[in-house]
């Protein structure tokens, strides 16, 4: 009798392995998109339609596309009466195009500028 329950004590520890293993494939969408914003939403969508080869797809490829928002960066210059004077150049902060001093709405967006000397 023991003899025969061990024989199949490999055959269990495959099981297992086989097990851990397919979890660890199943969820790697969800692992790779860990340290995203929309790491919910993906784990959600690995969850539920994981099972389906499609749903386990489109997740991998979600947490594996670059999600980051490009942010323009808008160089200001110090404002000083010197500097004021002698035509320095404003910049939108929505859009990055340069406006005049006088400006109230910038003319490539339309955003509202902050108030300048005129």
């Amino acid at each position: 009798m023991l003899i025969s329950s061990l024989c199949f004590i490999p055959f269990f520890h495959f099981h297992l392995i086989f097990m851990l293993f397919s979890l660890l494939l199943y969820f790697l969408p969800a692992y790779l998109a860990r340290n995203r914003s929309d790491f919910t939403a993906i784990l959600v969508l690995n969850l539920l339609a994981g099972w389906t080869f499609i749903g386990w797809i489109v997740a991998l490829v979600w947490a594996l596309s670059s999600g980051r928002q490009r942010q323009v960066a808008v160089p200001v210059p110090p404002a000083g009466p010197a500097q004021l004077a002698s035509g320095t150049t404003f910049f939108c902060s929505a859009c990055g195009k340069s406006f005049d001093a006088g400006a109230r709405f910038c003319s490539s967006c339309g955003a509202a500028l902050p108030a300048t000397p005129r």
